[in-house]
């Protein structure tokens, strides 16, 4: 179920420098550098997601405090 989510907000991977240093730019332009966890710096697969979805563009869902981004994707759970 979408709901309203004013703590997120859309971003698109613009460029992945190395496992610590990858930036977004956000529906406004600005651009920002996403918080990538321990858990995702280890993760093969999250990395080859991460590379195709920079080749297509896509847009993603983004923590805004803190710059991660959302496991569930676009779905949340309420509560």
């Amino acid at each position: 179920m979408l709901n309203q989510m004013p703590a997120v907000e859309s971003v698109q991977i613009n460029r992945i420098e190395n496992h610590d240093k990858v930036f977004a730019t956000t529906e406004s332009g600005q651009e920002i550098e996403l918080h990538i966890t321990d858990q995702q710096k280890k993760d093969r697969l999250f990395w080859e997601s991460l590379i195709n979805i920079l080749r297509a563009e896509l847009w993603l869902p983004l923590q805004k405090r803190t710059h991660e981004l959302l496991q569930n994707d676009w779905l949340t759970v309420d509560g």
